[in-house]
């Protein structure tokens, strides 16, 4: 969670990528249980989210929006399918797909625009962790919100 409420708009891009990466590693451990679906079902609403995000007045974007619905239509033909063959192979080939893609967005988010921008929430408390030592001498974990947020009257 800290690491989404500290991201700015292009780690967040990488972020939604990783994750629809793991939801479709677990959905080809599940192929053929009753989970494969909810796996198909979290990988394509990640994908909704990156198009969502899309700002179609860039010429680049119809790339990534044809990539994204191709993808996205993939994964629904298989959602229900009985063949573990096709469903591996779709499932195989989208991860590709989406791994180059992560890969293009992890350089962007390096670059010196990327680092520049500020996270999305912004508004965000800041957390604040780290070890001390409680009774015994054991180390315990120290977790502080910062609570100067917020409206003065």
């Amino acid at each position: 969670m800290l690491r989404i409420s500290q991201a700015n708009p292009t780690q967040l891009v990488v972020i939604n990528f990783e994750l629809i990466l793991e939801f479709l590693t677990a959905a080809e451990g599940a192929v053929g249980t009753d989970d494969f679906l909810t796996y198909i079902q979290k990988a394509k609403s990640g994908l909704e989210q990156l198009t969502d995000a899309l700002d179609l007045s860039v010429s680049l974007s119809h790339d990534f929006y044809e990539i994204y619905k191709y993808t996205y239509k993939r994964l629904s033909d298989i959602s229900f399918t009985k063949d573990e063959a096709t469903a591996k192979e779709v499932l195989a080939e989208s991860k590709e797909n989406m791994d180059a893609l992560l890969e293009g967005w992890r350089k962007a988010s390096e670059s010196d625009a990327a680092v520049a921008e500020a996270p999305v929430a912004s508004e965000a408390p800041k957390v604040y962790t780290g070890l001390t030592y409680g009774k015994g001498g054991k180390a315990e974990e120290y977790i502080a919100e910062d609570d100067g947020r917020g409206y003065m009257a």
